[in-house]
C-alpha cells in the first residue's frame, strides 16, 4: 500500500522515541525511509521488527573513542544504534581522509548493523573519496566445509566518485541475509530452496527452520566463505575483539571504514573522468541481450519517484505488525 512519507516519518520517530533521543530517532528515521524508498526493503521497517527491533535499543552511555591517531579511530558505540553512529563517523572519516588523503574508523559494540549504506553517500560523494566499508554480524552462515553456522552474513560496500552519480556496490557474502528471512517469515513468502538448511542439513524453502539453523554462502564454494573470514579478521580482531559468541550472540558487533582520497595518486577530475569512461565502456557493451544494468540503477531511481510523489509503497503485513492504520486517511 501506498502512504505519504511525511507521515511515516512520523510514525517511525514516535516509535523509535522510547528509547532514543531525538538526534538518534531522526538520523534513523531518515536512514529508514531513505532504504525503503530506494526498495531496499530488508532494511526499513522490517528492522522494527524480528528478534532485535530498533526501539528496543537501549544504552545509557555515550560513544567512546578509544584510540586515535591523524588517519584513524577505534570508537565503542555502547550499543547505540549502528545508523547513528556510523552516520556521526562517516564524518569524521571524511575530515581525516581530507586532511591525511586516508582514514580508517573502527566502530565496534553497537546495535544492529550499520544495514544498506547509500545512506551516507551523498556526504561522501560530495567530498570526492572513493569509499570501503565492511561489517560483521551474528553467526548465522555455515563455511563451505562446517554444518553449522560460523560467520555473519558480513556485508561489503565500495564507492567511487565519477562525473555523474559515484558508482556503488554492495553485497552479503551470504545467499540471503537474515532480515530477508525476518521479511520472508513476515510475509508467509518461501524462500530458494538453494539458499538455507534446516536442523537435520537438509535444503528448505521455509524461513523459520532456515533462522533456526544456518544459511548458504552466496555461491556455496570456497572462495564465498573465504571472503566472509577476510571480513571476520577485519572487523573482529582490529576492534578489540568485537565477535559474536556463536551460541548467545552476547558479545558485540564490529564495521571497519576506509575512506581514500584518490588526489593523493592522481588528479581527482582525471580520476572521475576515467571512471566515467569505464562505466560508459560498460555501459554500451554491444553483445548484451539487455539493458546493462549496474549496481544501484534500479534503486535511484525508485528513490527519485519516491521523491516526487511524496510517498512509498510498503508492504501492508509490515504495516499492520506495527501500527494500526487508516487506510482512508492515506
Amino acid at each position: 500500500m501506498n502512504i505519504w512519507i511525511d507521515i511515516l516519518r512520523e510514525k517511525i520517530l514516535w516509535t523509535l522515541s522510547t528509547n532514543m533521543s531525538k538526534d538518534e530517532a531522526s538520523i534513523v528515521a531518515d536512514y529508514l525511509l531513505r532504504a525503503e524508498m530506494s526498495w531496499y526493503t530488508t532494511q526499513w521497517l522490517i528492522k522494527l521488527t524480528g528478534d532485535e527491533p530498533m526501539q528496543d535499543i537501549k544504552s545509557n552511555w555515550d560513544v567512546i573513542i578509544q584510540r586515535e591517531t591523524k588517519v584513524s579511530q577505534l570508537i565503542n558505540a555502547n550499543k547505540k544504534p549502528a545508523p547513528y553512529v556510523a552516520s556521526i563517523w562517516t564524518d569524521v572519516a571524511i575530515q581525516k581522509a581530507k586532511e591525511c588523503w586516508m582514514a580508517i574508523i573502527w566502530i565496534r559494540n553497537t546495535f544492529s548493523s550499520n544495514w544498506v549504506q547509500w545512506y551516507y553517500v551523498k556526504k561522501i560523494a560530495d567530498n570526492d573519496l572513493i569509499w570501503i566499508m565492511c561489517s560483521r554480524s551474528p553467526s548465522a552462515v555455515n563455511g563451505f566445509w562446517t554444518t553449522s553456522p560460523l560467520f555473519g552474513t558480513n556485508p561489503i560496500w565500495f564507492w567511487f566518485p565519477t562525473q555523474q552519480e559515484p558508482l556503488l556496490f554492495d553485497m552479503a557474502t551470504s545467499a540471503i541475509t537474515r532480515y530477508n528471512l525476518v521479511l520472508a517469515k513476515a510475509t508467509g513468502r518461501n524462500i530458494a530452496p538453494w539458499m538455507a538448511v534446516d536442523k537435520l542439513w537438509n535444503e528448505t524453502t521455509d524461513p523459520s527452520k532456515a533462522m533456526e539453523w544456518s544459511i548458504y554462502p552466496f555461491d556455496k564454494w570456497y572462495k564465498s566463505s573465504w571472503l566472509s573470514m577476510m571480513i571476520e579478521m577485519l572487523t573482529w580482531p582490529l576492534v578489540w575483539w568485537a565477535w559474536i559468541d556463536n551460541t548467545s550472540f552476547d558479545k558485540e558487533r564490529g564495521t571497519i571504514i576506509i575512506a581514500i582520497d584518490p588526489s593523493i595518486l592522481v588528479d581527482i577530475e582525471e580520476f572521475k573522468k576515467n571512471c566515467s569512461d569505464l562505466i560508459s565502456t560498460v555501459r554500451k557493451d554491444t553483445t548484451a541481450q539487455e539493458k546493462i544494468r549496474l549496481p544501484w540503477d534500479r534503486s535511484r531511481q525508485r528513490y527519485k519517484a519516491c521523491v516526487e510523489k511524496g510517498e512509498v509503497y510498503v508492504d501492508k503485513e509490515i504495516l499492520g505488525t506495527l501500527w494500526y492504520i487508516d487506510e482512508s486517511s492515506l
